[in-house]
């Protein structure tokens, strides 16, 4: 069970939030002592060296009885992306959900390379810094070490699992996480979820507001292709056209 608190506190002259993870019965065990928790471990992976700039930073964490503490980075003013897109009117632009989506990019593919999947990528896991527009993405709670073959447990939240969970309860870190990212466009521009029905049936088909670009609107359709196979890659998506117009 996870218990998630903003706290602010000081370590090392810097203002840090504290996530407090409860530990399940096995973890609490006297017999079991737990050396490093999966989602510390995951962290580590993605801040080595100098990390990136759109991830958030571990400075320690702590062990405790009946539960483990996080000391993480706290950008300041920010929100996360679900709740500044509700205080945009609901939608965001396409300029700014370009410069979210390139940052978004750039982090997923950060983590690919140093052979972690995230595999809970939605809005309320990506802080934006209010006055930089800087994002970071946050919350390893789900995530996993990368691997060739299919996850079969399920993690994340199920609007933003891809169709092949809903078919076959398994999918692929690389075309799952880019269905995760096509969702969570379609949240900020269209200010709600592509999908009513979860079947193979109901998610064949994406509806996309009018107003949008062409170019948006295909990025978008890539990213929900029915076949994992079709999907580009993280790579791939970084120099679709609708990306590109940011430079």
């Amino acid at each position: 069970m996870l218990c998630l608190l903003s706290n602010i506190s000081h370590m090392c002259f810097h203002q840090v939030a504290l996530k407090y993870v409860l530990k399940d019965e096995e973890e609490m065990h006297p017999r079991k002592k737990l050396s490093k928790p999966k989602e510390v471990g995951l962290f580590e992976m993605v801040n080595k060296l100098s990390g990136h700039p759109n991830i958030l930073k571990l400075y320690n964490w702590f062990d405790r009885p009946a539960s483990y503490v996080m000391a993480m980075e706290r950008p300041n003013p920010c929100k996360d992306l679900f709740t500044y897109r509700q205080d945009q009117g609901g939608v965001l632009d396409e300029d700014e959900a370009r410069n979210v989506t390139s940052q978004l990019l750039g982090a997923l593919q950060h983590c690919e390379d140093q052979g972690v999947v995230h595999r809970d990528v939605k809005p309320e896991n990506i802080l934006i810094q209010t006055d930089t527009k800087e994002i970071k993405l946050i919350d390893f709670g789900c995530g996993d070490p990368l691997k060739n073959t299919a996850y079969t447990d399920f993690s994340g939240t199920p609007e933003y699992l891809p169709i092949e969970w809903f078919q076959k309860e398994k999918f692929l870190a690389g075309p799952g996480t880019v269905w995760s990212v096509g969702v969570t466009l379609y949240n900020l521009v269209c200010g709600g979820d592509p999908f009513t029905s979860y079947t193979s049936k109901g998610m064949r088909h994406v509806e996309i507001s009018a107003g949008l670009s062409p170019e948006i609107k295909d990025f978008i359709c890539c990213c929900l292709r029915p076949q994992a196979r079709d999907r580009p890659t993280l790579e791939q998506l970084q120099l679709h056209p609708w990306i590109l117009k940011h430079f």
